[in-house]
C-alpha cells in the first residue's frame, strides 16, 4: 500500500533493507536527540534486537517514508490504540539530508488523512521534548493543541550533552482536523 504526498510517498511496513540504515540512524546522535528512548536505540546491537525493539515499540501500523526518487528515510507509526477510537501518532525523518524541507508537514498531513479516514479514529495523540520546537511548531500547524507538559521526564541530547526534558504532549480530533 502506498499513499502519495507532494514530497514523498509512504508505504506500509518496512522493507529488509531499511533495517541497516536504520540501526544506524539509531546510533546518531544528532538525528536522535530529542527522541525519549534515544539511550534504548543506541543501545540495539543488530538487526534482529532492531526489529524486536521497532515492533515492541511502535505495536502497531508503520509506513516507510520515501522520497520520490524512492529513497528510503524514515518512517511514521500509528500506536497504543485505545478502544479503536484514540492512537498515538510517531513521525521520524531520519535521513539528515531531508530534514527541514517540509516532508514532516506532508507526512504529518498524510497520516492524519489515514488515521481519521482510514483507520476512523476520533482522536490522534503525540508527545515530543519541549525542547523540539520544530516538531512542535509543525504539529501545531498541522491542527494539534498542547494538552500537558510533564516536566523532566525524559533524557535527551541537547547542545553536546545530556540533559532532562519535559514532555509536551499534543492531540488533534477528527473533528479539528476536518475544520
Amino acid at each position: 500500500m502506498k499513499i502519495q504526498g507532494e514530497k514523498i510517498y509512504l508505504k506500509k511496513g518496512l522493507e529488509e533493507e531499511n533495517y541497516p540504515l536504520l540501526l544506524a540512524w539509531f546510533h546518531d546522535l544528532e538525528v536522535m536527540r530529542y527522541i525519549g528512548w534515544v539511550k534504548r536505540g543506541m543501545a540495539l546491537k543488530n538487526i534482529g534486537e532492531l526489529k524486536k525493539f521497532i515492533s515492541e515499540l511502535e505495536g502497531g501500523i508503520i509506513f516507510g517514508i520515501y522520497s520520490k526518487q524512492d529513497i528510503f528515510i524514515g518512517y511514521a507509526s500509528f500506536s497504543d490504540f485505545r478502544e479503536k477510537e484514540e492512537c498515538e501518532f510517531g513521525i521520524f525523518i531520519l535521513d539528515k539530508n531531508y530534514q527541514g524541507k517540509g516532508i514532516g508537514r506532508d507526512v504529518t498531513r498524510l497520516m492524519l488523512e489515514y488515521g481519521f479516514g482510514e483507520l476512523n479514529m476520533k482522536k490522534i495523540i503525540l508527545s515530543t521534548s519541549e525542547f523540539h520546537e520544530n516538531a512542535i511548531s509543525l504539529y501545531e500547524k498541522a491542527g494539534f493543541k498542547r494538552t500537558e507538559l510533564i516536566p523532566n521526564d525524559r533524557t535527551i541530547f541537547r547542545n553536546g550533552e545530556w540533559v532532562l526534558s519535559g514532555t509536551v504532549e499534543m492531540e488533534i480530533t477528527r473533528e479539528e482536523f476536518y475544520a
